[in-house]
């Protein structure tokens, strides 16, 4: 192996070190990455489906509350409609 050889040789195997220093450099920071992500989406999840407090709760109880003004509903109107027959029953005697 002569000199040029070999300073070639140098050359490809630092250039060699430098991609594996970047591909560790990207591994990294895509493990960061998706760690943030999973965060959000933790977040996220959290907000939408906890039992309690989330988005699932809020309209479960709006799905409760308005099958339960429904009922009072019919009863109410049952009333007035009841009124307003009495009302026109006692108008003609």
């Amino acid at each position: 192996m002569n000199a040029a050889d070999r300073k070639e040789f140098d050359i490809i195997h630092n250039k060699i070190d430098d991609i594996k220093k970047d591909i560790d450099e990207l591994k990294n920071s895509m493990n960061n990455a998706h760690q943030r992500t999973d965060e959000n989406l933790k977040f996220i999840k959290e907000s939408l489906f906890n039992p309690h407090e989330g988005l699932w709760a809020e309209t479960k109880e709006n799905t409760r509350h308005r099958e339960d003004s429904q009922k009072w509903r019919m009863t109410i109107g049952a009333g007035f409609i009841g009124l307003f027959f009495k009302q026109i029953y006692d108008f003609f005697t």
